[in-house]
């Protein structure tokens, strides 16, 4: 056998060692069973009391509003420390994508809860729509999504993260353990980065943000592209929840081109790109990559996706002191999905 080959095949053999035993350490049940989960929000005490609710659903007459709403406001409250928190290595992690690029005050756009069960890998996610209707500290019931807004103007981008994490604490009344925050422009450099991703696009549709069409079937998107579908809901049959099912589509294309086999020597510094382009995280580097794999090796039945149930209604906003369209949780069902879902 010639030098070359021998010194190719030692490669070869050398590389897939070093990542088997990168596996066997980062294997998901093993990585996160050594691990001790962080606390970084429970359910509030004023959470657990619901101030009146003055809506109306629709399609009845919008303005039909008690102002009374903007008036309703809570105490800051004290986090609860729920019970059996480390008696399992399942886990919460939040998701949160911003509507700007980096250096404006931001809102999410994109809220969603994973609850990693790593040893049964199993992730059960729920979408919280962003025009959810919940009580914030000190403001009253308005929108989830002016929670960061909100803190982010009266203490910068930490005291936005924090409020943003609280408040789905408090509406799913669950602990969150980690998050991931990005924004436009980041999603959009990652995306580039990777080299686009694949997804399978059921039916044709109308990006609203580039103004362009998108065709129906296989397609490779580009960071531009992909942040353009991920944020579209004008037309879709189902709006906002049809959206929320983009998401997952995007999710998974990101892992799937992740840990390709032509990938796996880019990885570390792929990781490194991603840490940078994500604005904020909990999660380590050997935590993410855990979690890439756990993702990469299940089927279709190892994901349940989640919507909060609930109904459109139209309610006075204590922010901008006029009616505005929100998503009402429908609160029994709510508790009952969680119970049976995320923990």
């Amino acid at each position: 056998m010639k030098r070359w080959k021998l010194y190719a095949l030692a490669v070869v053999v050398f590389a897939g060692a070093g990542l088997g035993l990168l596996y066997r350490y980062l294997e998901p049940a093993r990585h996160f069973e050594m691990k001790t989960h962080p606390v970084i929000a429970a359910p509030s005490v004023a959470a657990s009391t619901d101030p009146p609710s003055h809506s109306q659903s629709l399609p009845n007459d919008p303005l039909a509003v008690e102002a009374s709403t903007a008036s309703a406001s809570l105490p800051a409250g004290k986090p609860v420390q729920p019970a059996n928190l480390n008696e399992s290595t399942a886990f919460n992690t939040l998701i949160l994508g911003l509507d700007t690029t980096s250096g404006q005050t931001a809102r999410t756009d994109v809220i969603l809860l994973a609850h990693v069960v790593p040893a049964e890998k199993k992730v059960n996610l729920i979408s919280v729509p962003r025009d959810t209707r919940v009580p914030l500290p000190g403001i009253g019931l308005t929108k989830i999504n002016h929670a960061h807004f909100m803190a982010e103007m009266d203490g910068g981008k930490k005291s936005g993260t924090e409020a943003a994490i609280q408040a789905v604490s408090d509406l799913l009344q669950i602990p969150v353990h980690y998050y991931v925050k990005t924004n436009f422009s980041g999603f959009v450099t990652f995306i580039d980065t990777i080299g686009g991703i694949d997804v399978d696009i059921p039916k044709d549709m109308w990006l609203s943000m580039t103004r362009t069409p998108l065709e129906a079937g296989s397609r490779h998107l580009d960071g531009l592209t992909a942040l353009a579908f991920v944020r579209e809901r004008y037309s879709l049959e189902d709006g906002d929840f049809g959206r929320q099912t983009d998401h997952m589509k995007v999710m998974r294309a990101v892992v799937q081109k992740l840990l390709a086999p032509e990938k796996i020597t880019e990885l570390p510094g792929l990781l490194k790109q991603a840490k940078k382009e994500l604005v904020d995280t909990n999660l380590t580097d050997s935590d993410l990559i855990s979690l890439a794999w756990l993702f990469k090796d299940m089927k279709g039945q190892d994901i349940k996706y989640m919507q909060i149930p609930g109904k459109s209604v139209i309610a006075a906003d204590p922010l901008v002191r006029s009616p505005l369209w929100y998503w009402e949780p429908d609160k029994e069902r709510l508790k009952e999905l969680v119970r049976e879902n995320l923990r």
